[in-house]
């Protein structure tokens, strides 16, 4: 029997003392079971002290085991990791990662390839606090420092492609699908659908809003029309838009010309077709040759 099952079992004895002492009447009996009692906690007070000594020497003992690797073993591990991670063996790789996180947690190559592993899934959020670790432990270390600044931009714009596209950076976090039509198709779906355009050329979020303003309104329409036409019906007298009828289809108006104008003007922003030039030094061609 081992130290806590001993102490489990001890408790549990004293709590059926306990049962018994609170259900006897005899006062001689209350004495004899609370002596008992005493004895017992006595012993589970040294069953107790013997479950923390296990407790620390496996503490101990895990500590003795668990060193940290000589450098060279640990580069080459990390070496091997990103080669499995290069070759799409992601399992490996998590596999050597777990081994060098615990026997080589402060190393700043272990973290730099938790990091790339994070950010190769796009995991974002929780590559930063790891790079920002690396970065302190390292701060010398430019490439650490690039990355850091990188996945913290990213991670601020992340979720809107419509920045991501206006900044025309070269992310990884924006796949060939994201810009699903070019301005020019999405200005001709938004002539019949307000909101269509957008949803083509992948500002979901701002695609959604103008096509849901444009469903609610004309439904709204649709009803409020109909009812005034009817009670124009029952009263023998022509038919006139009611403010409401106007004021909705002023609103209607207004999410229409506003989604095709604004899907419009992305086809005249040159940023998003071509990319900035930049001016590269000619070199000087009237130097003798040597």
């Amino acid at each position: 029997m081992n130290a806590e099952q001993k102490v489990a079992d001890l408790k549990g004895e004293i709590a059926r003392i306990q049962a018994k002492r609170s259900a006897s009447s005899d006062k001689d009996i209350q004495e004899a079971l609370q002596f008992k009692e005493d004895a017992l906690r006595e012993r589970l007070k040294t069953a107790e002290a013997a479950v923390q000594a296990e407790k620390a020497q496996a503490e101990q003992q895990a500590t003795v085991d668990i060193e940290e690797l000589p450098a060279k073993e640990v580069e080459n591990e990390v070496r091997l990791a990103r080669a499995h991670l290069a070759g799409d063996r992601k399992p490996a790789a998590r596999d050597i990662l777990s081994r060098l996180e615990v026997q080589a947690p402060n190393n700043v190559d272990v973290l730099e390839l938790k990091a790339d592993m994070l950010i190769s899934v796009k995991d974002y959020t929780n590559a930063f606090p790891v790079l920002k670790k690396a970065h302190e432990i390292a701060p010398t270390n430019v490439g650490i420092e690039k990355k850091l600044a990188e996945v913290a931009f990213f991670k601020g714009s992340l979720g809107s492609i419509d920045a991501q596209l206006r900044t025309m950076s070269d992310s990884p976090f924006i796949a060939e699908g994201d810009m699903k039509a070019n301005p020019t198709v999405g200005t001709i779906l938004s002539a019949f659908i307000p909101g269509s355009g957008h949803l083509a050329v992948g500002m979901t979020r701002k695609g959604l809003v103008y096509l849901t303003i444009w469903v609610l309104t004309v439904i709204i329409l649709i009803f409020l029309v109909k009812a005034e036409a009817g009670a124009a019906k029952l009263q023998h007298r022509s038919f006139s838009p009611s403010m409401p009828i106007i004021g909705f289809g002023f609103i209607a108006a207004m999410d229409y010309f506003v989604a095709l104008f604004e899907v419009a003007a992305l086809g005249r922003d040159k940023t998003l077709s071509k990319r900035p030039t930049v001016e590269r030094p000619k070199p000087p061609v009237d130097l003798p040759f040597e």
